[in-house]
């Protein structure tokens, strides 16, 4: 039995594989198959698959280099996208949308020039597409720093890597313009050599010394009928059913600076609870810090 204190670290990697790969090797705990190249495969083998959670990590923001064709974009009113004209037209979305208009990109003829430009720049998953106009610049995270406020809660989407309780995650994954990338107990089985044959538990804060006795009590008890679980055969995502909230998460989440900003509104609140609100006031301490509030 292994007892950690919640933490966090930014995904700042600007390779849209990369932060696909990350976000998805969260999911099975599988981040030590991570090679220098195998980025481009892992996202290949999530879009066969068609699990599109994970490619909503990787978010895309470009600028519109025709005005006349930002309005018809924005007469379409597609889902998830996100467009503005402020400083300049700009158009964002995460892969996940994109990869989805590309697939019935016939019905979206206003879109072709996108199209072949995206397919151009990341032709390793997408069949190459040509096309004479050149209506979009790719914006990196930097450009997009340096947008208005306004456009940067928007456009500016930072994904952050938590290390929590099951019980702040089931807080924070009622926040839906937020995309959760989550280590899943259905398919991490505690008892193999890379969790080093342990369970890893975050204790609750505020405990007295007596009732922090009694909670460690009842986490050996819940790793020890874990174990027995499977040591009787049962399932990882069978004998998950004796975990306790205070089992630790790791959860991926990638949201705009607008819903972020949300998130610290309520999760920082003397009203929220007091395991999220210490999380969460460490996050908001570390967006000042690097300038992104």
């Amino acid at each position: 039995m292994k007892v950690v204190e919640a933490n966090f670290e930014e995904i700042k990697t600007s390779s849209l594989y990369k932060k696909i790969e990350l976000a998805g090797r969260t999911c099975y705990k599988s981040e030590n198959n991570i090679t220098d190249t195998s980025a481009i495969d892992f996202t290949k083998r999530i879009m066969s698959y068609n699990h599109g959670s994970v490619l909503e990590h990787a978010r895309l923001v470009l600028e519109i280099l025709n005005e006349e064709l930002y309005l018809k974009i924005k007469a379409l009113n597609l889902n998830f996208i996100t467009l503005t004209n402020i400083s300049k037209p700009i158009i964002s979305f995460n892969f996940r949308t994109f990869y989805n208009l590309f697939l019935n990109k016939e019905n979206y003829p206003i879109l072709n020039s996108l199209f072949a430009f995206i397919s151009e720049k990341y032709n390793e998953v997408l069949p190459l597409l040509k096309d004479d106009f050149h209506d979009y610049k790719l914006l990196d995270f930097a450009d997009v720093l340096n947008l208005t406020n306004i456009e940067k809660d928007k456009h500016l989407f930072i994904s952050i890597r938590l290390i929590c309780d099951r019980g702040v995650s089931h807080e924070l994954v009622r926040h839906r313009l937020a995309s959760f990338s989550q280590e899943s107990t259905r398919y991490c089985n505690y008892s193999k050599d890379k969790f080093l044959h342990e369970i890893t538990f975050i204790k609750p804060l505020n405990l007295t010394e007596e009732q922090t006795q009694i909670w460690f009590e009842a986490m050996q008890e819940a790793e020890k009928s874990y174990f027995k679980l499977i040591d009787n055969q049962a399932k990882p995502e069978q004998a998950r059913s004796v975990l306790p909230n205070s089992l630790k998460t790791e959860v991926v989440t990638t949201c705009s600076l607008e819903e972020w900003k949300l998130i610290f509104d309520l999760r920082c609140s003397s009203k929220a609870h007091p395991d999220i609100r210490y999380l969460m006031q460490k996050v908001q301490a570390y967006f000042k810090e690097r300038g992104y509030l």
